[in-house]
């Protein structure tokens, strides 16, 4: 999916986890397990979101995914031309996904964000 013809979603086999994976840019007491990596091989920002079946039923989970990509397109114009791929998905200590507001999720994505340079790997 392309979304305003800059960002789009990353599908099945689109990118690849670094082993060892990224730290997560927020602390344990986030809600959000946020990790980004530079890749080379894409232009554009490429966004991951993952929530698994544990933490939540199908309509939860893709409430959640749809408010990740909408925070994620408000938020992300310093990564506009970089090659990030933004991994996002509910952390350990999360609440349930149905008690998560979008100016939670957006407010703990752009904090994330902020914490990205465009020069350097995190």
């Amino acid at each position: 999916m392309i979304f305003k013809d800059r960002f789009r979603t990353v599908r099945h086999k689109d990118h690849a986890v670094p082993a060892p994976p990224p730290r997560p840019l927020l602390g344990h007491s986030s809600f959000l397990d946020i990790r980004a990596w530079q890749h080379a091989g894409v232009d554009q920002p490429l966004l991951l979101v993952t929530s698994p079946r544990k933490t939540g039923g199908a309509v939860q989970r893709n409430r959640f995914r749809r408010q990740v990509r909408m925070a994620f397109l408000a938020s992300a114009e310093s990564l506009a031309d970089g090659p990030w791929v933004i991994w996002v998905r509910p952390s350990r200590s999360a609440p349930a996904l149905s008690s998560l507001s979008f100016q939670d999720i957006e407010s703990q994505l752009r904090l994330a964000l902020r914490r990205l340079s465009p020069r350097e790997t995190p």
